[in-house]
């Protein structure tokens, strides 16, 4: 090839316009041209590396990974809030007793002891028959 066409193609490569096929035949065919080029062409040869043969299928898996680890967030959120919902709904729906103050208890004692000492005593004769210490034993007559 033409000194011309190889520094045409250099400038091609500085200015960043060159296609892969262009690259490639730079840096194979340009051994006796520039000394900067050729080290730049020597040093891209050595440290080439190539992508895995897998690199795609370990690309879309790691993809995979991400979404399953977003939906496993997204499945927490949502199930830990509804728990929270479910335990304020229990707690707003649940029956209230209904609380009475200590006057309102004062008040209804006394009438339930006013209604007992309003009634009567029976006026019945009692009779001991059997006395001991622990136990008495009454008999009326009616």
């Amino acid at each position: 090839m033409k000194e011309d066409e190889i520094k045409r193609l250099i400038e091609k490569y500085k200015e960043g316009n060159t296609t892969l096929n262009e690259e490639q035949f730079l840096f194979n065919h340009t051994k006796d041209s520039v000394l900067s080029l050729e080290a730049w062409s020597n040093f891209i040869k050595n440290n080439k590396k190539e992508t895995p043969t897998n690199f795609n299928a370990t690309l879309w898996e790691s993809f995979q990974n991400k979404k399953i680890g977003k939906r496993k967030r997204f499945v927490r959120i949502i199930s830990a809030a509804a728990s929270v919902i479910l335990l304020i709904s229990f707690y707003i729906a649940s029956p209230k007793q209904k609380g009475l103050s200590y006057s309102k208890k004062e008040d209804l004692l006394n009438q339930a002891l006013n209604m007992v000492s309003n009634s009567e005593p029976s006026e019945t004769q009692q009779n001991i028959i059997y006395e001991n210490e622990m136990v008495i034993i009454y008999t009326t007559s009616e």
